[in-house]
């Protein structure tokens, strides 16, 4: 079958190497921006170049059979020009089908412009898991009333759907809304474990085991029950934004959506008010390490990550900052021109080693839960930092293990 996919992020390129690797035809109306981001991607993509079955190309054929649009949320203004360019197609049998979480509505318009019927298949997947997301997915939602295009759809993800049958059929309103529910209820479930470790740090419980007392209970379970300091990434932000505004206008005004915001922002500093206690308030000449930018682990996206206001907080107190993440990359570099001035990106060190971010440092924040970090050798970190200091933002260590190596140790709820 021949297909276009159109789009530049991981979602598209992921989409666009898998379906090509089931045997289609498939021209990527995009380039390759953020290939190397994606674990997996890399490889995916140039072994389908070189089979001849993945092209990458700015020219596409209308009258493809299939026609997929996977483009950022806030691209709805391109969506609606790939629309028209498709209505002047006459191939009968062509399906659109649409991955991008678009604002409502969106999808109707592009129907009316493209004058062909679509499918809404939003994309559930994860930065760091989207390869294994899509060719193994939970569930497939298809949002469609036309009974030709959701045949057509289930014929091209079937490679995808042979274990059992994962695909869920739903009008194209519910389709979107279910996108927005999604994110909503998994940072709902974030902040609410956050606000359950200030108690816990009150009461002088553990946040990690009242997280497996909690998760045991069936009705819960232990999926996106981890206290930390916060949620980052585009899409949890966005569509609690989104889903907000909807809700707002039938006469639910309680706030859940807005409180699971200004939670969150506020759980971001959490490290920064632990080391400001623990030095009195005296942070001016403090040296920090942070371990991990990205806002989560296999990913290079800071967008909204914790690590962001961390820096800014210690910035603004004098203090001095040496990171490390793995994947670092030069979205970091921007963020810092656009956002710290230039004698304070001075006080800004990126180092390639983890270890060596933590020289002479007074206070070692694990920001990212990279695999590399979870078992660190804590008697080299001893030698080299000035404070042996640990604060642990994704409780990702065992306290008493840390505390019996003479660290101080904070983590997040314990």
């Amino acid at each position: 079958m021949k297909i276009n996919v159109f789009g530049t992020n991981i979602s598209a390129l992921v989409c666009a190497g898998c379906l090509a690797e089931t045997g289609n035809q498939v021209v990527l109306v995009g380039h390759r921006e953020n290939d190397r981001s994606e674990p997996g991607l890399v490889k995916l993509l140039d072994t389908q170049i070189d089979t001849g079955r993945l092209t990458i190309s700015n020219n596409y054929d209308v009258e493809s059979d299939y026609q997929i649009i996977s483009f950022d949320s806030g691209q709805c203004a391109e969506g609606k020009l790939i629309a028209k360019e498709l209505a002047q197609g006459k191939n009968p049998n062509r399906c659109v089908i649409i991955r991008s979480n678009f604002t409502m509505g969106t999808v109707k318009e592009i129907e009316d412009l493209s004058q062909i019927d679509c499918v809404i298949n939003p994309d559930f997947a994860s930065d760091g898991q989207a390869i294994l997301g899509f060719i193994r997915p939970d569930r497939i939602i298809i949002g469609s009333r036309n009974n030709e295009s959701l045949k057509r759809f289930k014929r091209l993800f079937a490679p995808f759907n042979r274990t059992k049958n994962v695909m869920i059929e739903m009008s194209p309103e519910s389709a979107e809304l279910t996108k927005y529910a999604t994110n909503a209820m998994l940072a709902t479930r974030i902040s609410l474990m956050n606000e359950l470790a200030l108690a816990a740090e009150s009461l002088g419980a553990d946040i990690e085991e009242v997280r497996q007392g909690i998760g045991s209970d069936n009705r819960i379970g232990f999926c996106y029950l981890y206290a930390g300091i916060g949620f980052g990434g585009t899409h949890f932000g966005e569509d609690l934004t989104r889903i907000q505004k909807i809700i707002n206008p039938s006469d639910a005004r309680e706030g859940l959506l807005e409180a699971v915001i200004r939670t969150n922002e506020q759980q971001k500093q959490a490290l920064f008010r632990k080391v400001w206690q623990h030095f009195d308030c005296q942070l001016e000449d403090k040296t920090i390490t942070l371990w991990g930018v990205s806002y989560k682990a296999n990913s290079n996206s800071i967008e909204g990550a914790p690590s962001l206001e961390l820096i800014k907080a210690f910035i603004n107190q004098g203090s001095t900052i040496q990171i490390f993440d793995p994947m670092l990359d030069c979205n970091f570099m921007i963020w810092m021109r656009e956002n710290l001035s230039l004698e304070q990106q001075k006080r800004v060190q990126t180092v390639t080693e983890m270890y060596d971010a933590a020289k002479n440092s007074d206070a070692l924040c694990v920001v990212t839960e990279w695999q590399q970090f979870r078992s660190p050798d804590l008697e080299k970190l001893k030698t080299l930092m000035k404070t042996p200091m640990i604060l642990d933002g994704r409780n990702l260590y065992d306290k008493e293990w840390i505390e019996e190596n003479q660290f101080t140790y904070y983590g997040i709820g314990r």
